[in-house]
């Protein structure tokens, strides 16, 4: 266990524990409200920014659950076998930002199951602990330009996923401002 896992496992879970708190405090009508700053997912609403939040934290857990198996060399470092497999660039995301292409996938308000998000956060929050227990080695390793969101193939994977929990964080502050 590394202290700078620990600092990002710890962010992960108060982010999630927040969403969790924010999503048992919302019923089906502020969820079908507008979500300012965040109109290109889905329909618009805190439900669509929900899901779509939730489902980053799973991806995110996808990423981590694998990232400890490291395979093959790159440029001197090793990299998740997953970067590589997920093939998560721009060749599949032509607006790295994520423009509203990227982020429709269906979300709205009226299809948000609020237990099943929350089943699904804890089963994030559960993986994503996992954090916590990257030796430096593999939060110093430096996976492929273009394999992920955030991965230029200089920042290493601690970076990656301070990247990622920076977006997530952007996302829980539109959350509570909507909320």
């Amino acid at each position: 266990m590394t202290e700078r896992g620990q600092e990002l496992s710890a962010t992960v879970d108060g982010q999630i524990a927040e969403l969790i708190d924010l999503l048992g405090r919302l019923d089906q009508a502020a969820l079908r409200r507008p979500c300012p700053g965040r109109e290109k997912l889905g329909d618009g609403t805190i439900g669509a920014a929900v899901r779509h939040t939730a489902d980053n934290y799973k991806r995110m857990a996808d990423f981590v659950q694998t990232s400890d198996r490291m395979s093959a060399a790159y440029g001197g470092h090793r990299i998740p076998r997953l970067l590589r497999a997920l093939s998560h660039g721009p060749q599949n995301h032509a607006d790295h930002d994520h423009g509203a292409a990227q982020h429709d996938n269906g979300y709205t308000a009226d299809d948000v199951d609020v237990d099943a998000v929350l089943e699904q956060l804890e089963a994030s929050r559960e993986a994503l602990g996992r954090i916590g227990e990257l030796a430096d080695s593999q939060l110093d390793a430096v996976p492929p330009k273009d394999s992920f969101r955030f991965c230029d193939g200089q920042r290493t994977l601690a970076q990656v996923l301070a990247g990622l929990l920076k977006h997530q964080a952007h996302q829980l502050e539109a959350l509570r401002t909507a909320a």
